[in-house]
């Protein structure tokens, strides 16, 4: 068989084994000529240059699918790339970036939406109606019926508690946001993994099926000639060749 020199390389190989650039894809012969605007795209490239340019292809492919995913995927796959940890205490690391008015507002808001808060009170009206209704009876009341100054207080009390409250349920909700980003990003972390354990797998077992292919043709060629020797034992035949592992 002839050979000739890779257009690329200037390699010689078998003339059969170079590929055509008719057989070749768009994608493919745009890269070569990008790289070797020399390149007369007339003449075949032997099988590793075409291995190489397919490789870069699936390269650019990849990264323009990585330029679009978000930030956020971005930094996931880096650490995925990485053998990073995704998992996170999200709890102490948000309470630990709290300011002193966030924490007392978190405070008043968990005692604001309590049992011992509805019944102190509860009590303190009581107490404010029963001193300005029975106790101070013939004297100076400082808030008769139908006790305006404590409607003004109760209006005031729950104009203050109100944002107060809202900060709290917005920083909770801050917070359940980015436990609900961790739990994505290991989710997706998971979903990565498996995918590359079953590419793992598969490729164990299209090695097995390999050898055991290489195995049997082994087999085949020892019978032959074991055949050839019994039904012909005046002839000498050649003995086949050491075994070689198969190369992948």
């Amino acid at each position: 068989m002839p050979k000739l020199n890779c257009s690329l390389c200037q390699q010689p190989v078998d003339s059969r084994n170079l590929v055509s650039p008719q057989k070749m894809e768009n994608q493919i012969l745009e890269i070569i000529k990008q790289e070797r605007p020399e390149w007369p795209g007339t003449r075949g490239i032997c099988p590793d240059c075409h291995e190489q340019v397919r490789a870069k292809k699936f390269l650019n492919y990849l990264e323009a699918e990585y330029r679009k995913i978000s930030d956020m995927e971005q930094s996931l796959v880096t650490k995925v790339a990485r053998r990073g940890r995704v998992s996170k205490l999200v709890n102490q690391e948000f309470e630990a970036q709290m300011t002193l008015g966030q924490r007392v507002a978190d405070r008043v808001a968990r005692f604001g939406g309590s049992w011992p808060f509805i019944f102190i009170f509860s009590g303190v009206l009581l107490a404010w109606m029963a001193v300005n209704t029975w106790i101070l009876v013939g004297q100076r009341r400082f808030d008769a019926y139908p006790f305006i100054l404590l409607n003004l207080v109760l209006s005031a009390l729950a104009a203050i508690q109100a944002p107060v409250i809202m900060m709290s349920q917005n920083r909770q909700a801050e917070k359940d946001r980015m436990q609900a980003q961790q739990d994505y990003e290991i989710n997706l972390m998971a979903e990565f993994e498996i995918r590359d354990l079953h590419d793992k797998l598969d490729a164990l077992r299209y090695k097995q099926w390999h050898e055991l292919w290489h195995i049997q043709q082994r087999q085949l060629e020892l019978l032959e000639h074991l055949h050839k020797e019994l039904s012909h034992p005046e002839e000498k035949t050649a003995e086949p060749g050491p075994y070689r592992p198969p190369e992948l």
